[in-house]
């Protein structure tokens, strides 16, 4: 199998790559965009999909969007300031931004070299388009920000670059204008190279698609300057996203796949296999719930609450007693081979893919003045509603912050799985000679977020990759409890043990003891149980605390938010829920 075409976006600063990127991805893959230098600094990269041939076949090419680039090294960042008329704190990066735009042209196999033809042809350009060259690569000139015909003639100088017609494009990516006719070049170009490839050239879009099923999204989230981006760059086994250690570098996330094997049982991960599981659930749900509205058609409107009582308990033995005699549990091995079967038509091996992204680091509210960063905390937020796993990432010097706190409290709310990792132990070796002094420090450490006691905390140093072997784990675990889905036999009969075992009278119950009649797993990701009970109101907190972190432990359900929800009759009757 050949690799995909690599088309790389060269140019300086705000000439409109990003969003040419993101017109030619048809913005499956958004690039933050304004009008400043320095906006994006990583390699974008993305699968653009062409249409080309009579049969209007689709065919893919990798697509690289880059950060401004100056050839030269830039080491007197004041005086390059003054060169350019202005000062912006984004020259930081511009160094290592030369150095992710060379790589890019390294690994191209068509560069889009793009101007401004607002600015004319400035000594930058000559300097690019020479150092293009020098490298051996085929190179199309864009001519950007070509909006109307009264522009027409502007383009004349760009030929100084050495450009003839044939390579030459003018358009305007912000309008449009002109894209059609580079993207049915970039089409022909595809069908002209296509099979050029050797196998081992798949190295360079390696992590860019999934090799396997994709079973779950995780986002690398935290402070600034907490080594995100090392991480995934260390994850992905690749440079794909830019390091240094200015903070704010990460403006936009950056993402890719990478494998893990899940062992024998890998098959349960798999969309098929999750969705037959539920399926089953869903049925016997269904019976339950259809059963329940039945006899409060027949006795919800009897003069006599207790005969209505005494029907829903009827009722409920009846449908525990069939549920337990199709318990899950004792399908089990069936379930395993019958699913299994399937699934080895589907893959033949025990790894899957896994999404990833670093995101931008999110700073306190009251700190976040520009644009930009108001962008990049709103993307990296995004990030974590689409996630499954937040890795919440932190340094390991600094120790947990109020900010670290805050976003905790927000992944938990939207119901993510959380893994805390604890970055840079490295420069920690002085400070924890001994195990003793590890075991003290970990320890003084989850006393200040006692919440999160149910979530495993992973101590690793990214830079050296000391650790990251345990967070793969850690993940791969957390995954696993993610899908997992609880017998209702076994769950109820664990909830009637826990009432039992802790009995108390609800207020304003007139002396009746709180009882759970039945209890159902809804849905998991995260794992949210439903308990029908005769009291719904005025439980106290610490009971459902005590509920929430038994059911916790006893199904391993760790990493993980747990949601308990209780229902009464009195709740179906006052219309609350639908029968």
């Amino acid at each position: 199998m050949a690799r995909s075409m690599v088309i790389s976006l060269i140019g300086r600063p705000n000439v409109g790559k990003s969003t040419l990127f993101n017109r030619l991805m048809k913005k499956a893959h958004k690039a933050i965009t304004f009008d400043q230098a320095g906006v994006t600094r990583d390699r974008h990269y993305g699968i653009a999909t062409f249409n080309e041939g009579e049969q209007d076949q689709e065919r893919q090419a990798v697509l690289v969007d880059t950060g401004g680039f100056y050839p030269q090294q830039v080491h007197d960042i004041e005086k390059f300031d003054e060169h350019r008329g202005q000062n912006d704190t984004c020259d930081h990066f511009f160094n290592i931004m030369k150095e992710h735009a060379e790589m890019a042209i390294e690994e191209s196999d068509l560069v889009l070299f793009m101007t401004d033809v607002r600015e004319g042809v400035l000594p930058f350009d000559h300097d690019i388009a020479k150092f293009i060259r020098s490298k051996k690569k085929e190179v199309w000139l864009i001519v950007n920000k070509y909006d109307s015909d009264a522009q027409a003639g502007a383009e004349a100088e760009f030929y100084s670059l050495g450009f003839d017609d044939k390579s030459l494009y003018l358009l305007s990516s912000s309008h449009g204008r002109g894209v059609d006719d580079l993207i049915d070049s970039l089409g022909k170009k595809i069908i002209e190279i296509e099979g050029s490839h050797s196998s081992e050239d798949l190295s360079l879009q390696s992590g860019l698609v999934p090799k396997q099923n994709v079973v779950s999204r995780l986002a690398i989230i935290g402070a600034p300057n907490a080594g995100k981006s090392t991480l995934l760059n260390r994850i992905l086994g690749t440079n794909r996203a830019l390091v240094s250690d200015v903070p704010g570098t990460t403006v936009d996330p950056i993402g890719g796949y990478f494998d893990l094997d899940f062992g024998k049982n890998a098959y349960l991960l798999d969309k098929k296999q999750v969705e037959a599981a539920w399926d089953k659930k869903k049925i016997f749900t269904s019976d339950f719930e259809l059963k329940q509205s039945k006899v409060f058609e027949e006795f919800g409107d009897s003069d006599s609450p207790l005969e209505l009582e005494k029907s829903l308990e009827e009722m409920y033995k009846t449908v525990f007693t069939e549920e337990e005699n199709l318990d899950l549990e004792e399908e089990e091995p069936l379930l395993q081979e019958e699913i299994g079967e399937e699934a080895s038509l589907e893959t033949s091996n025990n790894i899957r893919s896994i999404h990833i992204v670093d995101t931008a680091g999110i700073r306190q509210k009251k700190k976040i003045k520009s644009f930009i960063e108001s962008q990049s905390v709103f993307r990296s937020l995004r990030c974590i509603t689409e996630a499954d796993v937040v890795i919440y990432l932190m340094d390991a010097t600094k120790g947990i912050g109020h900010q670290d706190r805050r976003l905790l409290g927000i992944a938990l709310e939207k119901g993510k799985s959380i893994i805390m990792a604890l970055n840079k132990v490295d420069l920690l070796k002085e400070k924890l000679k001994s195990q003793k002094d590890r075991e003290e420090w970990l320890r003084n450490l989850r006393d200040e977020i006692p919440w999160l006691d149910f979530c495993d905390l992973v101590t690793l140093s990214a830079k050296e990759g000391k650790g990251v072997n345990r967070l793969k784990r850690t993940i791969q675990k957390t995954i696993f409890v993610r899908k997992k889905t609880v017998s209702t036999g076994h769950l109820n009969r664990f909830v009637q043990f826990l009432v039992d075992k802790n009995p108390i009278v609800v207020k304003k119950a007139r002396g009746a003891r709180f009882k759970v009649k039945y209890a159902l797993m809804v849905k998991n990701g995260p794992p949210t149980f439903l308990l029908y009970s005769n009291k719904s109101m005025g439980i106290p907190e610490n009971y459902k605390r005590y509920i929430k972190n038994n059911l916790r432990r006893e199904f391993d359900l760790y990493n993980t938010p747990v949601h308990v929800i209780f229902r009464s009759s009195s709740d179906q009757e006052k219309g609350k829920i639908k029968g």
